[in-house]
């Protein structure tokens, strides 16, 4: 990557209803829209790799750091979503964006408030730091987030907002049937290492995602930092027969938490290093932050990653 970075700014979030999670987005995880811009059907359907009469590209982001979710609604838009409640353990598609909330109690009191459902089993789990608890927020298309409680000092090194009602986003989480050969794409396309690891044998966290079976989850979180959002490639540790494979589900237009949004210092040099993986580059409006060209790159684990070229953004 010479002395280009590349960070994960959120998730891409497929959705005909852009209002609901901007609602979502800013009410709830204190999001701010930055930015839109338009795709026409030829750079719609070369950089999404489908049969698309245009989309339009949302920017939300927290305040005062470079994170946040980049919403896409495609036209036509799709009556179906990546995941359901049924496919809640199965592997390879994106699963939950991840906040730190502060006063965890509050934070979901404040959502539920507001009228969003936070599914009533709540993990509580003992990591080597302390006591973490964790509930879900389950929003439109299928889209989970979670809240995340825990010792602030912990946090203070995987957070860079800690005095409000949530973080940025801190992490997205994403099951994987093998993580060896994902580890190893971030690790040569884009830099990036595995930045933490964590085991959760809980029994409440079985409960938390609605099944009987014991977990034995297995986390490798993989980013440029601990400071900066990061994906936790997930082993659930199921039976063979719990949970199936998505591979091949997170596609456009489908709706839901399609895939990751990718901030790069140098396009070009991502895609020689991704070769086949990367799509054909496309030239967009410049939006917020966001540089005039952008690309989807198709990791071993079939998530699309929309990566837009970011001018200025050097290690």
């Amino acid at each position: 990557m010479g002395s280009h970075r590349s960070v994960l700014y959120g998730g891409l979030i497929s959705t005909a209803t852009p209002e609901e999670h901007i609602r979502l987005f800013g009410d709830v995880f204190g999001m701010a829209v930055v930015g839109t811009t338009r795709l026409d059907a030829a750079a719609a359907s070369a950089l999404f790799d489908a049969p698309l009469s245009g989309a339009e590209l949302v920017v939300l982001q927290t305040p005062g750091v470079e994170s946040g979710v980049v919403l896409v609604s495609f036209t036509p838009t799709s009556a179906e979503t990546v995941r359901s409640y049924e496919t809640r353990v199965d592997r390879d598609a994106l699963k939950v964006i991840d906040f730190y909330a502060p006063d965890y109690e509050d934070a979901i009191a404040h959502a539920r408030g507001l009228g969003y459902e936070v599914v009533e089993a709540e993990a509580e789990y003992e990591l080597a730091a302390g006591t973490f608890r964790e509930a879900h927020l389950w929003a439109p298309d299928n889209v989970v987030t979670a809240f995340l409680g825990g010792p602030a000092e912990f946090f203070a090194d995987f957070a860079q907002v800690g005095d409000r009602r949530t973080s940025e986003v801190q992490s997205i989480s994403a099951p994987v049937s093998d993580g060896a050969p994902v580890v190893e794409f971030y690790r040569e396309v884009l830099g990036w290492d595995v930045v933490f690891e964590y085991a959760i044998d809980d029994p409440s966290f079985s409960a938390l995602v609605g099944i009987e079976e014991p977990l034995r989850l297995r986390s490798r979180n993989v980013g440029p930092s601990t400071r900066e959002p990061y994906l936790g490639l997930i082993d659930y540790g199921l039976p063979a027969d719990v949970g199936g494979s998505l591979l091949g589900r997170s596609v456009a237009p489908r709706r839901g938490l399609l895939g990751a949004v990718v901030l790069v210092g140098d396009l070009g040099a991502v895609v020689a290093a991704a070769g086949g993986a990367a799509g054909p580059v496309q030239a967009l409006d410049p939006v917020a932050f966001v540089g005039p060209r952008a690309c989807v790159l198709t990791p071993p684990h079939g998530v699309p990653h929309l990566v837009l070229e970011r001018a200025g953004l050097t290690a």
